[in-house]
């Protein structure tokens, strides 16, 4: 409301110095009563925010938005009214109108970084990922130091799913050489995959010249892998070994990860990213003994106190412990861990993450009644979300033989299957229909969004302790990788190696 109330009164201020001021452009004489009508309703809508009288404010703002006489208004006034009936429209939770609104404002001579960043709010949150990445590009081009008051899940988010709509691609493409010009990284100091994106964009348009420096600002192993296993990469990685050089980068992103939280130790998203290079580089009593340091720090509820963000990460520190486990074969104490650490809330709200994880072990461990009852209480989540508990609920129903049950989940999983193809593809080695998880692989590899994750997932890993469940997957996976027309499709596209990181 202060932010309603603090707009207006700069309108009015405004809208007082202009009422003496010749209109511009200037209206017809039998204009004036249309302008009048206009002023009023304005005036109309102070009086109603000042008395928080909202609903009626909006009424009137839209009276003068919709009236003939507005047009004829100044420049500056024009810009006041739709910035009030925005932030009037938000706090009447009537986000499309408000979203309508800031568009238009944005149009305005008087907008600012302010107005974008509001725009891109509003977009945001209608799910209108064009308009959001056009916030986003706008912003990176004009005001790119304030690129930092965007949240990186949002950026990431917004060219996610640009990336699903073959019609945005000129926009994904400016979205994302937007950010690299103005040198944006996120909370952690990396883009990687953003970098690896529009330098394939890039390729696939045989600039060259321009892709290989987007490239070199890659660090992260797991990144390089998915390019150097690819072909559509080889005019760049072919020529460039070292930069390419897998050990080397893991060496380098670990080193990296070291000196951040040895210069900012007070930062538990920094620990947690430690604990996952380590994890990657099979370093799993390491990442275990960092856990167990933290966990023994804050035993006595002295988190908050330690680490600034404990409250967003401490549930990732544990969920890093229970992998850790994991790794080193202690099934026990995996279930154990994350038991634990599903009491503890995500985002404000239910352990969704920690939850759905316990029920894969659950279901891994061959115990479907625990693993249902795990995630019986689970209520909306993300599309995403939604897939792991459908394959939570599909393996224990393969374990219990309950075919109508089987038959309930595989239909579900099929019809969202785009919301987490990966995981559908393990659905189909779960279930034991290896043809149809070769041609979906098939379909992966040949597609350009799904193709690098399946690359990913067919290379040669280290090998890690596994469940009984798991090593069935893992034999069914040989099994499919080495059907003649997996073969043919992989040949086209890339290419199998051997890596020394975890799978």
């Amino acid at each position: 409301m202060r932010m309603v109330l603090a707009i207006a009164a700069l309108l009015i201020a405004t809208f007082s110095t202009q009422a003496s001021v010749t209109t511009s452009p200037t209206p017809a004489s039998s204009s004036t009563e249309q302008v009048d009508f206009t002023r009023k309703a304005i005036r109309r809508a102070y009086d109603h925010v000042q008395g928080n009288n909202i609903p009626d404010a909006i009424v009137a703002l839209n009276d003068a938005i919709q009236s003939d006489g507005f047009e004829y208004l100044p420049g500056d006034t024009r810009y006041a009214v739709l910035v009030l009936a925005a932030q009037a429209n938000t706090e009447n939770g009537d986000h499309t109108a408000a979203h309508a609104l800031w568009v238009r404002a944005s149009e305005l001579a008087q907008a600012n970084r302010n107005t974008w960043h509001s725009r891109l709010a509003a977009a945001f949150r209608n799910r209108d990922y064009p308009d959001s990445a056009h916030c986003v590009t706008t912003i990176a081009r004009r005001w790119p130091k304030t690129l930092n008051k965007i949240r990186d899940q949002a950026i990431y988010r917004i060219e996610t799913e640009l990336g699903k709509d073959a019609t945005q691609a000129d926009a994904r493409q400016a979205l994302l050489e937007s950010l690299f010009n103005a040198n944006w990284t996120d909370i952690d100091g990396v883009a990687n995959r953003f970098w690896r994106d529009l330098a394939q964009i890039l390729l696939a348009k045989d600039d060259v010249q321009q892709a290989d420096p987007v490239a070199a600002r890659i660090r992260s192993a797991r990144i390089a892998i998915t390019m150097r296993i690819d072909k559509s990469f080889d005019r760049i990685t072919q020529g460039n070994p070292d930069r390419y050089d897998i050990n080397r980068l893991a060496a380098d992103e670990l080193a990296a990860a070291r000196v951040a939280v040895e210069s900012t130790p007070g930062q538990l998203r920094l620990w947690v990213r430690l604990q996952q290079l380590l994890l990657d580089t099979l370093q799993h009593d390491q990442a275990l003994a960092i856990a167990d340091d933290i966990i023994a720090k804050t035993k006595d509820g002295d988190g908050k106190s330690i680490y600034e963000d404990f409250d967003d990460y401490y549930i990732w520190v544990l969920n890093q412990r229970a992998e850790a486990l994991a790794r080193l074969g202690r099934w026990d104490e995996v279930v154990e861990q994350l038991s634990r650490a599903t009491r503890r809330p995500e985002n404000g709200g239910m352990n969704v993450s920690q939850i759905l994880n316990l029920g894969w072990y659950y279901a891994f461990l061959e115990q479907p009644a625990k693993a249902l009852d795990t995630v019986s209480e689970l209520g909306e989540m993300s599309p995403y979300g939604r897939m792991q508990l459908e394959m939570v609920r599909l393996m224990a129903a393969l374990q219990q033989k309950d075919e109508a049950a089987v038959a309930t989940h595989l239909t579900y999983m099929r019809e969202h299957r785009a919301d987490a193809i990966n995981t559908w593809q393990n659905a189909l080695l779960f279930s034991g229909d290896l043809d149809a998880a070769g041609d979906l692989l098939v379909e992966r590899l040949i597609s350009e969004q799904w193709r690098g994750d399946a690359l990913a997932s067919m290379q040669g890993y280290a090998d890690v302790p596994r469940t009984p469940m798991e090593a069935v997957r893992l034999q069914r996976w040989r099994e499919v990788l080495a059907q003649p027309k997996v073969i043919q499709a992989l040949s086209e596209v890339g290419r199998i190696e051997n890596f020394d990181l975890a799978g």
